[in-house]
Order: structure tokens, then sequence, then C-alpha cells
């Protein structure tokens, strides 16, 4: 299999490649991994390798056959991936066509995108499609944590799960996506975002990247500010806004570990707030300092785990503020 200008992941390219190459697509396959960590990328890569038609494995997807050259596969189903929750009705619908033959390829592809939208009854009504799936259909689940979906429908998938990349592998790819960008602020929103390229390539593009520079100093230093109502009104403009809120969380922990750094004698800097840091590690102790990466973790974890914004924020103000000593 080629997995084109997809890049990092190494070990879980080298494993599909192995299977996919052999001719052994699984009939379910969930890719896990944090937004803009390629997950939809990948499947719509198996997806297409999936139904390709050259006769050579390994050069599969390859862009050329008729299967390639359509925008959009007849044989490929996708739903899903725009940020709302999925419906059961739609779940039955794509039970009812996976048993329609394929058109054209070996297989019907069925894309299930943020799997992690499907309530309780449409995970179920999913279980009983892939328990006893049609031979020609494959089915591709991408998900944020494969701990959102039911342990039957774990145990029914093969379970792939997406890392961060390194700098250096990223680092081409997005200069090339971000001509307009300098290689410092590619690299600076590289740390921020953790290495997941979507979030970069989105969040230089759109301007989010500016926004989280503009916000982590104000909310850090509203931390230890003599009331709350400084943090409450930074985090007024986040309830809607997931991605901003993300990288403002990974700002915010960057800032800490610094803090910690240079509270403990260190000197390398990560953030994007370095003069911050410095004033935190004055204002924080050390003990305060590995509370709040604590707690910035814990919120970063809920983030995944899609809890409601509006109950993130009112937690993050309360225990930030309080693992701050306020």
């Amino acid at each position: 299999m080629r997995f084109g200008d997809f890049v990092g992941n190494a070990p879980v390219k080298r494993q599909l490649a192995a299977e996919i190459d052999a001719g052994r697509f699984p009939h379910a396959l969930l890719l896990e991994g944090a937004p803009g960590s390629g997950r939809r990328t990948l499947a719509r890569l198996i997806a297409r390798a999936a139904l390709c038609r050259c006769g050579e494995a390994a050069a599969r997807p390859c862009g050329t056959c008729a299967a390639c050259q359509k925008e959009v596969p007849p044989d490929l189903t996708e739903v899903g991936g725009d940020g709302t929750a999925i419906p059961v009705d739609t779940i039955r619908w794509l039970r009812e066509d996976a048993y329609l033959k394929p058109n054209e390829s070996d297989y019907r592809v069925i894309l299930l995108a943020d799997a992690q939208l499907m309530g309780a009854p449409a995970q179920n009504a999913l279980l009983k499609i892939l328990e006893e799936p049609p031979a020609h259909v494959l089915f591709i689940l991408t998900c944020d944590s494969r701990t959102a979906l039911l342990p039957t429908i774990q145990s029914r998938c093969v379970c792939l799960s997406l890392t961060p990349v390194e700098w250096a592998e990223a680092e081409p790819l997005l200069r090339a996506r971000l001509p307009q960008a300098s290689p410092e602020e590619l690299h600076r929103a590289f740390d921020l975002f953790g290495g997941h390229i979507g979030q970069v390539i989105d969040g230089v593009g759109d301007g989010t990247f500016r926004q989280v520079l503009d916000l982590v100093p104000k909310m850090a230093l509203a931390l230890t500010a003599p009331t709350e109502l400084e943090l409450l009104v930074l985090t007024g403009g986040l309830e809607k806004e997931k991605t901003l809120l993300s990288g403002v969380l990974s700002g915010l922990s960057l800032v800490c570990r610094d803090a910690l750094v240079l509270q403990y004698g260190g000197t390398a800097t990560l953030s994007t707030a370095p003069e911050v840091a410095r004033q935190l590690s004055a204002r924080l102790t050390g003990p305060r300092l590995t509370a709040l990466m604590e707690q910035i973790e814990g919120l970063q974890y809920a983030l995944l785990r899609n809890m409601n914004n509006t109950l993130l924020l009112t937690r993050l103000c309360a225990c930030l503020r309080q693992a701050a000593g306020h």
C-alpha cells in the first residue's frame, strides 16, 4: 500500500501495508487519534486502496485506475465528520446499504467518521452488522478515543492508534502546505498543537494559532489574579470553539512546564509566552505548577472525550484557580 504524503506513524503504516499488500483487509478497522492526527486522511487512503483496481497490491491506491480517478467512488459510502451526532436512523440506513453488491470494485467500503458521536442506540444498531458483516463490506471507523465506543464494538474491530508526528517528519509537509508561514512560526505552532499536523495546518491557516498566542498569556496570568472574573471573561469566547480551546490548553500546559523548568534552574523554554512563564515561576511553587499541569491534562482528556464545552469551561476556571491556590 502507498501512503503518499501521509507522514509519521511508521508502525501503523507497516502493519497496514503488511495486511493490505497480502490482501487481508480487516472487515472492520478502527482508527483512533486526536483531532488533526490524520485519522480521516488515513481512513480515506485505506478506502482508496481497497477500491483500487491496480493488479499490484503494494502500488495501491495507484491514482490512475478508473476507481482512483473518480472523486467519489461509487463503492465508497462516507458519513459523519461534520461535528454533529450520528443518529440511529443513519446507522440503520448504512446497514441496509451494506448488503448492496459492489459496483466496480471487489469491496464496498463504509467509512464512519467521528464514530464517538454515536449514541448508545446508534452503536447498538451498528453492532448488529459488525457481528455478521457481508463478505464484500469493509467498515472503517475513526474516533478520538476507542473508550467512547461500546466494548463489543471495539472487540469486533482491528484498532490502531495514531500518535503525534516528529518535527523532522512534519517540517517538509508543513512548509509545503503553509508557504506563507515562517519556519519559526511553524515550529511554534507544531509545539503548541502537540505534533498533530492537521491542527497545525488548520490553526495557522484559519487564524486559530494567532488567537491562541493572544489568549494563552492572558489566561496564564489570570490564574493568579485576585478574583476569578478575569478568567471567566477570557473563557467566554471558547464555548463553541473546540479547536481553539484545545490549543489554549496545550499552550497553558507548555507555559506551566516552562515555569517549572525555570524554577529549578533550567533555561530551555518551549511555550509561546516565555516571559509569562517567568512570572508564574516567581508567583507559584513547584507543587502548584505541577498541580496545574495535572489539571490541564485532565481537561485535555475530558475535551477528547467530548465533554460538554460549557461544563468543561466551568471546570477549567474552578480547577485551575484552585490548583494555583486561589
